[in-house]
C-alpha cells in the first residue's frame, strides 16, 4: 500500500510525548490530535509485510465496527526524511531538501484523534476508581473476549473511561481479533498481560483484583472448572509479575 509522506509542515508546532534512542515516537498536534512513529524492529518481521501502522488502523476499524471505543485514525503517511523525527524537533529540519537526506525504510507514522476519557491507570493514581469501575472492568473484558478480541497491550494504562461512561483502548497496535468468542487458554494469556505490571497490580489491591476476576466470571459463562482456573492464575500472576 502507498501512503503520502510526512512533510514538515505536518509537524509545525507539534509536542514532542514520547521519545527513545532511535528518535520521536509520539507528538501531539496543535489540535490535540496525535502523530504515531512506527519503526521496523527487525529486519526479517512480519512488520515488513504488515507494518504496525497499518495494524494500528485496521484494529482501529475493526474495534469501532465491533462497538468498542478507540482512537480514531485520520491518515496513515511513510517517513522518508528521518531528520523529522531527531530529537528535539529543529528549526533547519523544516526547510531540509527530501532528497539531501538518507531515506529511511519502513518507517511509518499514523495521525489519529485521541479517545476522550482518563485511563483507568490515571484514575487509581488519583484515587478515582471506584468499586463499579472495578465491576464494570470485569465486564468489559468478557465482552472484549466474547467479540474475540485478543489486546496483547491489555493493562489499565491502556483502558480508557470515556466521558459517557464507556470503556474503550488505546495503544491498539498489538492485537488479534478472531472471528470467534476467545478460547480459555488465550483468555488466560489475556489476564497475564492485564497483570504485567507491579505497581500497578499493587496500587490495584487485591480487593480489586477479587472484585474484577468474580465480575467477569459471571458475565464470561465459564464452566466452574474454568473460574477455579482462573481464580489460581491469577494468584500466580500477582505474585509473579514480569515487570
Amino acid at each position: 500500500m502507498t501512503y503520502p509522506l510526512l512533510t514538515a509542515q505536518h509537524l509545525l508546532n507539534a509536542r514532542v510525548i514520547e521519545r527513545d534512542p532511535r528518535g520521536i515516537k509520539v507528538l501531539q498536534l496543535p489540535n490535540g490530535d496525535y502523530l504515531k512513529v512506527f519503526r521496523l524492529r527487525h529486519r526479517f518481521s512480519w512488520s515488513r509485510f504488515q507494518g504496525y501502522a497499518q495494524r494500528f488502523s485496521n484494529n482501529a476499524s475493526s474495534l469501532a465496527a465491533l462497538g468498542i471505543p478507540t482512537v480514531r485514525v485520520i491518515n496513515c503517511y511513510q517517513v522518508k526524511n528521518g531528520r523529522l523525527l531527531d530529537y528535539p524537533l529543529s528549526a533547519h529540519s523544516h526547510s531540509e531538501p527530501i532528497q539531501d537526506i538518507a531515506p529511511l525504510t519502513q518507517t511509518y507514522a499514523v495521525h489519529y484523534a485521541p479517545l476522550a476519557g482518563e485511563t483507568l491507570k490515571i484514575l487509581l493514581d488519583q484515587q478515582q476508581l471506584d468499586t463499579n469501575h472495578v465491576k464494570q472492568l470485569g465486564v468489559f473484558i468478557a465482552e472484549l473476549h466474547e467479540k474475540g478480541i485478543h489486546f496483547r497491550s491489555l493493562h489499565l494504562g491502556n483502558i480508557v473511561l470515556t466521558p459517557e461512561g464507556k470503556m474503550g483502548l488505546i495503544d491498539i497496535a498489538d492485537m488479534k481479533i478472531y472471528p470467534w468468542s476467545l478460547w480459555f487458554g488465550t483468555r488466560l494469556r489475556s489476564f497475564r498481560h492485564l497483570t504485567r505490571y507491579a505497581r500497578i497490580n499493587v496500587s490495584f489491591g487485591d480487593t480489586n483484583w477479587s472484585m474484577l476476576v468474580n465480575s467477569y466470571i459471571e458475565h464470561a459463562a465459564l464452566t466452574v472448572s474454568q473460574a477455579g482456573i482462573l481464580k489460581k492464575k491469577m494468584q500466580h500472576f500477582l505474585l509473579h509479575p514480569p515487570h
